[in-house]
């Protein structure tokens, strides 16, 4: 009989950490009365878990291990997508006994904490950093989350109170195109030229000004809210087609760029990539530039997550999967989309004006204009600016 229980909860409780887990798991239940489970966690222990009707914090459970093998092919084949991703967190001292739960992916944002043991009922005394208990809201079981996840019906995040010194940034979370790789005339000069050549008359000018930071399906959108009319079949993949051939032909890094990244990991600062480009697209982008050894695999995508930008989920999941607290990282963002997102994932963003009009970026807490003024900002020396 397991006796759950489970809180929202405040900023506060990182420092108790003492261990931690990366699980991923999907439903081939998720029926409240008869949910069936299958988790993988740490990618090496797999097991299936049976769980009974709820009876306020306690419910019947059954927990079986299974083949790593087998739970892969289970999540991959049989269980819906996406999957339920999350960061679990062991708490000691002085709450031993609680875990928080990070999700990302699909329910990016949404951070609980529970208390499982057998006297969880009887618990009164709860860590300060509790928000309200929502262990009879069926909206935050698993199951359900599987089925609905949290961005979808969640309150909008609430807004820094505060921006921080991106000096003191634990974490720098930059975005790609723009930022990293001077794609941006690359990629608005291919999309105006394709719109145009489809009916939709577009200038270079324009299409930085209505579509840049964006991803294709928000273009799609913004051109079925502007004319009535959709984007004809085969337009992402016709866009896809040329961006591919002029990036081979012309992508370059933003210039002074490489020197940030190197000066970052010579100070120990993490830094990744969170980008509205799709992946391959991502993977071309910093390929092609050189830019792909010094990020490995701290590389996140629009396709990682259900909302991109402006939606905050995108720089929730990157935080999460870096490990950070959300309101410890700094974003560098070139469009209004990023900066929108940033704000709204709680973290501190300076607007980096290289392309964009800077008063585009006003709603940035910082705004720089190139690379030199980027490094400045973020307490790194001197480079050449772009």
């Amino acid at each position: 009989m397991e006796t759950e229980r489970k809180f929202l909860v405040l900023r506060g409780w990182r420092e108790s950490v003492i261990k931690t887990r990366e699980i991923r798991q999907g439903y081939l239940s998720w029926n409240p009365e008869r949910a069936v489970r299958v988790r993988i966690t740490d990618g090496q222990l797999a097991a299936l878990t049976v769980k009974g009707p709820r009876d306020g914090a306690r419910r019947p459970e059954f927990e079986y291990p299974v083949p790593l093998a087998d739970a892969g092919e289970i999540l991959a084949r049989l269980c819906p997508q996406p999957l339920v991703e999350k960061v679990r967190h062991y708490l000691g001292a002085p709450y031993d006994g609680w875990t928080v739960d990070e999700f990302y992916g699909s329910n990016a944002g949404l951070v609980l904490a529970e208390l499982d043991a057998d006297d969880a009922q009887s618990v009164t005394d709860l860590p300060p950093w509790i928000v309200a208990e929502v262990t009879t809201d069926l909206r935050f079981d698993n199951a359900r989350l599987h089925r609905d996840p949290y961005p979808g019906w969640a309150e909008p995040a609430p807004v820094a109170p505060s921006p921080r010194d991106p000096a003191d940034a634990e974490l720098v979370i930059f975005d790609n195109d723009g930022v990293l790789v001077d794609s941006e005339p690359i990629a608005n000069r291919v999309l105006a030229d394709l719109l145009t050549e489809c009916g939709f008359p577009t200038t270079y000018e324009g299409s930085v000004r209505r579509y840049m930071g964006g991803t294709l399906d928000r273009v799609r959108d913004l051109v079925r809210a502007d004319t009535g009319r959709e984007l004809p079949d085969g337009f992402a993949q016709r866009y896809r087609e040329r961006l591919k051939a002029a990036f081979e032909r012309e992508l370059r890094a933003v210039r002074g760029i490489p020197d940030v990244l190197d000066a970052l990991a010579e100070r120990g600062t993490p830094f990744c990539v969170a980008s509205s480009s799709p992946r391959d697209r991502l993977d071309l982008a910093l390929r092609v530039t050189g830019l792909a050894s010094r990020l490995g695999h701290r590389v996140y995508s629009a396709d990682d997550v259900r909302r991109g930008k402006p939606a905050p989920d995108l720089f929730l999941h990157a935080a999460v999967r870096m490990g950070v607290d959300p309101s410890h990282a700094a974003v560098v963002e070139d469009s209004v989309p990023g900066v929108d997102a940033a704000l709204a994932a709680g973290m501190t963003c300076v607007g980096f004006a290289a392309l964009t009009p800077a008063d585009r970026l006003s709603r940035a807490a910082y705004v720089v204009h190139d690379t030199a003024g980027l490094a400045k900002r973020l307490g790194l020396p001197a480079v050449a600016p772009a």
